[in-house]
């Protein structure tokens, strides 16, 4: 799998607001052959580049995941 192939993947998983150039930069000189699409996610989520911090399964602005999160932190005071 390519790059371009795990970009295209991830904005059909996370949503186009993804920043390709960083996805790029932190995945260029790796053997990508070598590991899953689970797994370049997952290095991809500990990088800090994707995510979920409210945890409802869909990645949104980092404003909307910290109001989910407060949310879900503080019983729904945010209306999420």
């Amino acid at each position: 799998m390519d790059i371009q192939q795990i970009i295209t993947q991830l904005q059909n998983k996370f949503g186009g607001s993804l920043d390709s150039s960083k996805i790029t930069g932190a995945l260029k000189g790796m053997d990508l052959s070598n590991f899953s699409f689970s797994d370049i996610v997952s290095k991809l989520k500990t990088d800090g580049l994707i995510g979920d911090l409210d945890g409802d399964g869909v990645q949104e602005s980092f404003i909307e995941e910290i109001k989910g999160k407060a949310s879900s932190m503080l019983g729904g005071m945010f209306g999420k």
